[in-house]
């Protein structure tokens, strides 16, 4: 692989954890966060709580489009390896 794939392949796959780990953050403040909350504080909790499902959605989504990038990025260098670019 050339340096500059493999620099953007590495790239990619520090941003695909970066993306996860922030996920498995939100999931677990949401999860902290309902199992303290007060009765009183319904509406905001229905906030908090629909702000970081809408957070774990677009994380989980940057992750499907990081995973598809890098996946590519393989086809197209294995595409490369075996003499496809010729």
């Amino acid at each position: 692989m050339d340096q500059v794939t493999t620099k953007k392949f590495s790239q990619i796959n520090q941003r695909i954890m970066n993306v996860e780990n922030e996920r498995l953050r939100c999931q677990q403040t949401l999860l902290v966060f309902l199992e303290h909350v007060s009765a009183v504080l319904l509406e905001l909790v229905e906030q908090l709580v629909q702000q970081l499902l809408n957070q774990i959605q677009t994380l989980e989504q940057e992750w499907r489009t990081l995973s598809r990038e890098s996946e590519d990025l393989i086809i197209c260098m294995t595409f490369r390896i075996r003499g496809g670019n010729n």
